[in-house]
């Protein structure tokens, strides 16, 4: 019910045969800016603890006391280093036999430690450890079926990447994605007709139709979005950048 009336469900069973089919493990980085690193590490195992908890229903299916204890560990911020570094293949091991599906892994702004850790003098630190977690993870994991790693740092020139292989580059130049980067003119017009602004049409072009991804000529999302909503209220409102 969550993408009824939407394009996807529009597309065939290609997609629509896709859903709930995988574990999906999910870390986000983007709040790991401590000044140092002992700080940065209590967050960083915290973020991985919450995964763990998300997952909890599985623990009492473990195959081993053992499993189950390290399980726990985790989950309670009572592992050691080692166990924090290989904590999402460990977890992608447990959805894998639970599930007997292999495990999505999708980990957003993976450079936010790094680059936070590099202007607070601790970066060997955290480029070891981040590097480990992800050779655990990404590297010969038999129980993994892909994973997709954001970030504004290009992942190829990033040292701690040099242990894995099969890495696909994609930013705003892949012309495959470009117009996922904004929103297209087409789906611009979908929107004004919806709210009865298509007179405002040639006025958001000007304003905000300002990027090429790609081959796609593109509008800023955030812009639109917040120029529709001040119409909707005040249909003389002026745009703003």
């Amino acid at each position: 019910e969550l993408f009824s009336g939407l394009k996807i469900m529009d597309q065939g069973e290609c997609y629509t045969t896709e859903m709930t089919r995988y574990p999906v493990i999910t870390l986000s980085l983007k709040s790991s800016k401590q000044p140092d690193w002992k700080l940065a590490y209590g967050c960083l195992m915290e973020e991985i603890s919450r995964e763990f908890i998300r997952h909890s229903t599985i623990k009492d299916t473990l195959m081993t006391e053992e499993h189950r204890r390290r399980y726990d560990d985790i989950m309670n911020l009572r592992g050691s280093m080692q166990d924090y570094i290989t904590s999402i293949r460990f977890l992608s091991d447990c959805l894998h036999q639970y599930s007997g599906r292999k495990v999505i892994i999708l980990i957003d702004e993976y450079d936010v430690p790094l680059e936070n850790s590099y202007f607070g003098g601790f970066y060997n630190e955290m480029a070891g450890f981040i590097r480990s977690i992800f050779e655990s993870a990404l590297k010969t994991n038999p129980g993994l079926e892909f994973a997709v790693i954001t970030g504004c740092l290009r992942i190829t020139k990033e040292s701690i990447f040099t242990g894995l292989n099969n890495l696909e580059m994609i930013s705003i130049l892949n012309p495959s994605y470009s117009e996922y980067f904004g929103f297209i003119q087409e789906e611009i017009d979908e929107m004004l007709m919806y709210y009865g602004l298509t007179a405002q049409r040639e006025r958001i072009r000007e304003w905000y139709n300002g990027y090429l991804f790609g081959s796609a000529q593109v509008y800023n999302p955030w812009s639109v979005a917040n120029y529709v909503k001040a119409l909707t209220v005040a249909p003389d409102e002026l745009p703003v950048p």
